[in-house]
């Protein structure tokens, strides 16, 4: 059996959350292993792999947007987990991250549109071949362990044949959420059906995910893990709201579970949506009631939200402050093949709803600008890309600038674009306020 994913208690992958940050803390706490988020294959196959020596992490990348950031305490106990639904790009990614993870796992459980949309995830349960083609071919290509993680299917019989075809590709363990494709939460967990595949696929380690409801404390992993007779127990939903749920010595109050993870997500430079979105699952109803929950819901930035819980000096703010003031005196600009300046700015949504009624927006003092100087009002040009997000191009005259961040809607493009013209014609100095987002 693969001693890598035996007798381990482990960090579910889980999308927006699975990230650097919410890793590392479940590993301080106590966690074996830890999945990434889903990661779908055409991002990572159309990411750059760089070495970030300022964090010391090894980033993939797709302009500014990090698909997957890699810490040196992690190494050797990260898994990353792919949505595909294809032999051939699995392989490539095979190929692509070598050994920078500890093993690469295959989502064919999610039953989330996301994930399905494309034939991948809970999508596969049912499609035999194409998991055997996806299996082998990932394995021929990868340096490291491969895995996959499934649903139990409507039948228990066809769930121990599907289970018996995945363990001739050769895969290292088997995830098994107890849930079928159509059952969420508050369904039970199907646990005699994964003791089921626990006792008839004996030569590699089976994995038990889906009790995040019935887990209050420490002790109860093991618990759960007995009762399915499995050799390792996969957290997603309580290590979430509750991070400490790994330490052996007990939880900790979900309010040092913020503050310990907003370190880290300082420490590695997490996005604001993305650090918004751990604190929140945490914070619960105290959302609603706390001080530091309600300060939490208004912020704009993770400066702001580690102001609500008293952790500004852990974002350093001078040092933050300073970086700033050089990204909005100059930006570094590249010239894409069609002519276009890009200038790879952003700003969170927040920011711009916070604007209304009270300061200019990008558009608005690019406008004025203008105006002022008899230059040409600028045009924007909006396109969409195949993940939905939002790309502009503003053009001045006969200059085009756009920044590569996709946006979520039309406006916040333009916006986008507005700002990066800022930059590229040198007149950021123009647009009052902090809206760069690190």
């Amino acid at each position: 059996m693969s001693e890598l994913y035996s007798n381990k208690k482990i960090l579910a992958p889980m999308v927006r959350a699975g990230r650097t940050p919410l890793r590392l803390l479940c590993l301080k706490y106590g966690a074996d292993l830890c999945y990434t988020e889903e990661i779908v294959d055409k991002k990572l196959i159309e990411s750059t792999r760089v070495i970030n020596d300022a964090l010391g992490t090894i980033d993939y990348r797709n302009g500014d947007d990090i698909i997957l950031r890699l810490a040196p305490e992690e190494k050797g106990r990260c898994i990353l987990q792919i949505g595909t639904n294809s032999g051939e790009k699995a392989a490539k990614i095979a190929e692509i991250v070598g050994d920078d993870v500890a093993g690469i796992d295959v989502n064919m459980g999610c039953p989330k549109p996301f994930s399905i949309h494309c034939g991948m995830g809970a999508a596969l349960l049912t499609q035999t071949e194409k998991i055997i083609d996806i299996l082998k071919s990932l394995k021929a290509a990868a340096k490291v362990p491969v895995t996959c993680k499934i649903r139990v299917l409507d039948n228990p019989e066809d769930t121990l044949k599907l289970v018996r075809e995945i363990e001739k590709c050769g895969v290292s363990a088997l995830g098994v959420h107890g849930r079928r494709r159509d059952e969420r939460q508050p369904d039970q967990c199907r646990i005699e059906e994964i003791r089921e595949v626990s006792r008839t696929i004996t030569t590699i380690p089976i994995i038990a995910n889906g009790f995040s409801g019935e887990i209050e404390q420490f002790s109860d992993i093991e618990t759960w893990r007995s009762a399915t007779e499995t050799s390792s127990i996969m957290i997603a939903r309580k290590a979430l709201s509750t991070p400490s749920i790994f330490r052996e010595d007990g939880v900790l109050d979900k309010f040092e579970d913020i503050e310990n993870f907003l370190e880290l997500a300082c420490q590695y430079d997490e996005s604001y949506t993305m650090t918004k979105y751990v604190v929140q699952r945490i914070l619960g109803s105290d959302q609603e009631h706390d001080p530091r929950g309600k300060a939490t819901v208004a912020a704009g930035s993770v400066l702001q939200i580690c102001k609500a819980f008293g952790k500004e000096e852990v974002f350093n703010f001078q040092k933050w402050n300073e970086d700033r003031k050089k990204k909005q005196s100059k930006k570094r600009a590249r010239v894409d093949d069609d002519g276009v300046y890009n200038i790879e700015v952003s700003f969170p949504l927040k920011r711009l709803k916070n604007s209304v009624g009270f300061s200019p927006t990008p558009k608005m003092v690019l406008h004025d600008y203008c105006v002022e100087t008899k230059t040409p009002k600028a045009t924007y040009e909006v396109t969409k890309r195949d993940d939905k997000r939002f790309i502009a191009t503003a053009t001045i005259g006969e200059k085009k600038f756009r920044s590569g961040i996709g946006q979520p809607n039309v406006r916040m493009a333009e916006q986008v674009a507005a700002l990066a013209a800022l930059h590229g014609m040198n007149i950021r100095n123009r647009l009052e306020g902090n809206w760069e987002e690190d």
